[in-house]
């Protein structure tokens, strides 16, 4: 992959955004800049390989083909090949009055995203067809969840896209987190008492996994005292709703941790950790705490802004700071920071 001729092809494509009942989704280039891990699992145990219809947006083996993108001002999504880089048709556009906010995958070559406006956030369902190209993108009714949604607002999407998982934030840095039915709308809250960020969003059942950051405090001379390293949660959504505090520390992580995804079993986190001289995903326990294989490296400081699956939970999105895309054979990284959220 040529970065130079992917720049100039992005950035003629992006020029327009139309409806999607006037012309298809998405030019992408993967935003922030991505990595993908594959063909080894990363949980304890492997499930037994099942076969799958056969999908035109999957290679072999069930790795994504696509990844779709949330373009940085929220007016459009985006849609590249991950095979050659290729953008496939031309970007969506947000509903009127609206702008995205944040994608996740869900069931069935079908992705949720969600938008915002005047404190409210609504959610539709983004469906790729043939090659990419996309099918439908329609309003999921009933499901939405009050509140500010900001730049460190998270979504998650259970598997089967049954429940959607979102943080919204109150003044001072206190976040909420939302559990809405895309089924019914019916919704369950949990709220923070102390300021953090609550990041790194991922399901294994009805556990809700989540990175908690407390923010930086000021010590007892006024000086800033540096904020902990994340914690790594889970709380159970089928419990009662109330207080954050419901959920569950898990382990605590190396500083350095910026991103982490549990398995589909719940028995492995794989975070993403930077250093002064690399990056690297790496596996843990969440019943011993201890580290296990390193899944990948990267020399230099590309940064980690996200870590995600997809929705088999077989296969990882890294996405770095960096604004570039690391592909998994192709090491020439690819520029693509016009996207805020990806998923694939």
């Amino acid at each position: 992959m040529a970065g130079g001729k992917t720049e100039t092809r992005v950035g003629a494509a992006w020029r327009n955004a139309v409806p999607i009942g006037v012309a298809v989704v998405a030019a992408l280039a993967i935003g922030a800049g991505v990595d993908t891990v594959h063909r080894h699992p990363w949980s304890h145990k492997s499930a037994p390989t099942v076969a799958k219809p056969a999908s035109t947006t999957t290679e072999k083996g069930g790795k994504p083909r696509f990844v779709v993108g949330v373009r940085r001002d929220g007016d459009a999504l985006v849609v590249r090949d991950v095979r050659n880089g290729h953008d496939v048709g031309l970007p969506v556009a947000a509903p009127a009055g609206r702008r995205f906010q944040r994608i996740a995958a869900g069931p069935s070559d079908s992705y949720i995203v969600a938008s915002y406006a005047s404190r409210k956030i609504m959610f539709h369902r983004f469906v790729l067809g043939k090659d990419g190209e996309p099918s439908a993108l329609t309003d999921i009714p009933r499901a939405t969840v009050p509140g500010v949604s900001t730049t460190s607002s998270d979504m998650a999407v259970t598997p089967d896209g049954a429940s959607i998982a979102y943080v919204t934030y109150r003044s001072g840095g206190a976040g909420s987190v939302d559990v809405v039915s895309t089924r019914t709308g019916t919704r369950k809250t949990w709220t923070a008492k102390s300021p953090a960020r609550i990041s790194s969003l991922s399901w294994a059942g009805d556990t809700l996994s989540f990175l908690w950051s407390p923010q930086p405090r000021a010590g007892a001379r006024g000086e800033l005292v540096a904020a902990v390293p994340p914690q790594f949660r889970m709380l159970n959504t089928a419990g009662p709703a109330g207080d954050l505090k419901l959920s569950k520390p898990v382990l605590k992580l190396p500083a350095g941790t910026e991103a982490a995804v549990l398995s589909p079993d719940g028995r492995t986190v794989v975070a993403g950790l930077e250093s002064s001289s690399h990056v690297a995903i790496q596996q843990y326990s969440t019943e011993t705490g201890r580290p296990g294989r390193v899944l990948w490296t990267q020399k230099g400081r590309p940064g980690v802004r996200r870590l995600d699956a997809d929705s088999s939970g077989g296969h990882l999105l890294l996405s770095g700071d960096d604004g570039r895309l690391y592909g998994p054979e192709e090491r020439t990284p690819v520029l693509a920071d016009d996207l805020s959220d990806v998923a694939w």
